[in-house]
């Protein structure tokens, strides 16, 4: 249903031209946070196969739901790094990191198979699909921690690359 040499192709895209313009929109960590999301999201309705029959008000919705769930989810991990800022210093920007990345994977799945009908998103894959997106934001974050404050397209372009790489074999076990 999803072409992912096409989508792959397309985050590596976006991935290489916002690393290299420092693309942020100026209005914050939700906005910024938005923005990622609707670029995922078209991304990935720009990489459907014509088999999936999917309208295209469809998938301007799920453009659309997926840039408000993003930046939602950001700003929830805005407020989450406040309130665990004074609860023993890195556990609480890891512990906040996790979640948020574990609960937008699991919220957007659920976008996926609810807007674009795409139904091999199902809920063992979406707890797959969840961890693995922690997992890969973890260790983002490790990373960026070293590289002393990378920015956000360090927690951003894993993310995007760990969930649809999950979605990828989601559909491949689902099929086979």
């Amino acid at each position: 249903m999803v072409n992912y040499a096409r989508h792959f192709g397309l985050l590596a895209l976006l991935s290489f031209t916002l690393a290299i313009g420092r693309s942020r929109t100026g209005l914050g960590l939700g906005a910024d946070f938005a923005l990622y999301g609707a670029l995922h999201a078209a991304s990935l309705v720009l990489s459907l196969r014509a088999s999936a029959g999917c309208a295209p008000g469809r998938r301007l919705l799920f453009v659309a739901m997926a840039a408000m769930l993003a930046g939602s989810n950001g700003r929830l991990g805005l407020f989450g790094l406040h309130a665990a800022s004074g609860a023993g210093g890195s556990f609480g920007l890891f512990l906040v990191v996790a979640l948020c990345a574990a609960l937008g994977a699991l919220a957007y799945g659920v976008l996926i198979r609810m807007v674009l009908k795409l139904t091999f998103v199902d809920p063992p894959s979406l707890a797959a699909i969840s961890c693995g997106c922690a997992a890969a934001a973890l260790a983002s974050v490790a990373v960026s921690r070293a590289l002393h404050g990378a920015g956000v397209l360090w927690l951003v372009i894993p993310w995007w690359f760990g969930f649809s790489g999950l979605l990828r074999y989601a559909e491949r076990r689902r099929v086979a």
